[in-house]
């Protein structure tokens, strides 16, 4: 079976950030999305400085909890570290 180039990035980031999710600070195990720091959308492409490995869970959260704009990767980064650091991380949705 043929990996996309995309698969052989998330694969990569995802050793380099030692299967770290980007955002969240733990570990994903077999929960890896690739994430585009820069979305395609806004002209990012599927390159290796433009590809993290982040969670199922912090990946879809960036673009639902934030469904007009959503932040930057920065950003984000630390809306889900101060949420851990308050108890309030991952949003349990109903």
């Amino acid at each position: 079976m043929r990996t996309s180039h995309l698969q052989r990035l998330r694969e990569r980031a995802c050793r380099v950030q030692r299967g770290i999710c980007i955002y969240c600070g733990l570990l994903m195990g077999d929960d890896v999305t690739a994430e585009h720091l820069v979305a395609r959308v806004d002209g990012g492409r599927n390159t290796g400085g433009n590809i993290v490995a982040a969670c199922r869970r912090c990946n879809a959260g960036r673009h639902t909890l934030f469904i007009a704009d959503p932040p930057d990767s920065e950003t984000y980064q630390a809306f889900v570290l101060l949420m851990r650091k308050a108890g309030m991380w991952p949003i349990e949705r109903p």
